[in-house]
């Protein structure tokens, strides 16, 4: 699915939705910011988008095997900008068919019947939400801020 495509489905759409605010918070980093630690030894802001592509790597792989096979690995420590952008994309298209085939069936392998697609879905927004706000608070700390204008338009989500 490409980045400014509508899903057939509510949850796919919304997925999406959140998968475009995390490529846009990418887009919008210097490569400075990239690379900014707060420690001397600590560890840059690509490694906040390399976890999240990581974590959809595991939970594609416990919930849909298949579509964990379209998705490569990505070291937090060689991940460029490119190499992360690519990985948002291709880890975000494979989570969409999840969400997708999951409103179909209103199942999805891995998730309690309690939990359900929907909450997964929640679940899965708000990890990535937590770590765009690391990505924000970690840029401030070591005096890297984004710009408001910039900041402000994540929450723009009718425009993105």
């Amino acid at each position: 699915m490409t980045e400014n495509s509508k899903a057939p489905f509510p949850l796919t759409e919304i997925w999406h939705l959140n998968n475009r605010i995390n490529l846009k918070l990418l887009d919008a980093l210097s490569d400075e910011q990239l690379a900014s630690t707060i420690a001397p030894r600590g560890k840059p802001i690509t490694s906040y988008f390399a976890h999240i592509h990581m974590a959809r790597f595991y939970w594609l792989q416990r919930r849909a095997p298949e579509l964990a096979k379209r998705v490569t690995k990505l070291s937090s420590k060689a991940a460029t900008r490119a190499a992360l952008r690519q990985a948002l994309l291709n880890s975000g298209d494979a989570m969409g068919e999840l969400f997708t085939e999951a409103e179909k069936t209103g199942q999805m392998k891995g998730i309690s019947s309690k939990l359900g697609p929907v909450g997964f879905l929640a679940y899965s927004v708000n990890h990535e939400g937590h770590h765009r706000g690391q990505i924000l608070l970690h840029l401030k700390i070591t005096k890297l801020p984004l710009d408001r204008t910039t900041s402000y338009s994540l929450w723009y989500w009718n425009k993105i």
